[in-house]
């Protein structure tokens, strides 16, 4: 059976890793300031999440502010880094858990770690060239 605390576990986990890697690479990028920004997003949407805790729609919305604020990012930011944080962005933008249809959400949430992962590595990437 599906659970809020798995949905929460896979979407802080993408996250955080997603932090790490600004937490290594901010610095030398020349979206330095944009880096930085996104690295409190990510923070700030682990905290959220923690706080939608029980709450299917608050965790979907939390989700679709995130993909907005991160859409909202790419916009401010160039090259490598706007690309990253809209891939992220349409990902993130894409959950809906649906409690109605548990198999249905434990497939996205497996397919949004694996992108969500995928994204955090291209993130990294665009912070530290």
């Amino acid at each position: 059976m599906f659970s809020v605390l798995s949905s929460r576990r896979i979407a802080a986990t993408v996250a955080g890793a997603a932090l790490l890697s600004f937490t290594a690479a901010c610095g030398g990028s020349s979206n330095a300031a944009a880096c930085t920004d996104a690295q409190k997003l990510f923070t700030d949407y682990t905290s959220a999440t923690a706080t939608a805790a029980g709450d299917l729609n608050k965790f979907n919305e939390v989700n679709q502010k995130f993909s907005a604020d991160l859409k909202a990012l790419a916009d401010k930011s160039d090259g490598d880094l706007a690309s990253a944080l809209n891939d992220f962005s349409t990902t993130w933008g894409k959950i809906k858990i649906d409690p109605k249809d548990p198999a249905g959400s434990t497939s996205a949430l497996q397919d949004l770690a694996k992108k969500g992962q995928e994204a955090a590595v291209k993130l990294g990437t665009a912070c530290s060239s």
